[in-house]
């Protein structure tokens, strides 16, 4: 396989901003907190997208590929527990936490 010229220039302007971004991070970075939490500058809806992320970065790319790869189209039915288990979550679990967290604090 060859590399054509688009595609080596391409691939050079994001090798190009993924080590840019790196080092505005590394030296934008102070302290743990700064690491780990973004500084406890991100707003909620920053936090909330970032662990939904993380949580279906998992199953969309490892496992529902994997099951539908070991078991066929019939295991497709996953994708439809995991949306409406996601849905319930965002629905039931994380709107009423801002309420009990307050409950508490009092």
């Amino acid at each position: 396989m060859t590399a054509s010229t688009p595609l080596i220039v391409t691939f050079a302007i994001y090798l190009t901003a993924t080590i840019a971004i790196g080092f505005y991070a590394w030296y934008s970075t102070r302290t743990f907190d700064d690491y780990i939490l973004g500084g406890r500058s991100l707003g909620s809806y920053v936090t909330a997208m970032s662990a939904g992320a993380s949580d279906m970065s998992g199953w969309l790319l490892m496992g529902l590929p994997g099951a539908l790869y070991l078991s066929g189209a019939s295991e497709a039915w996953i994708a439809i527990g995991l949306i409406i288990g996601a849905w319930a979550n965002w629905r039931f679990v994380a709107g009423p936490l801002p309420v009990h967290r307050t409950h508490r604090q009092r």
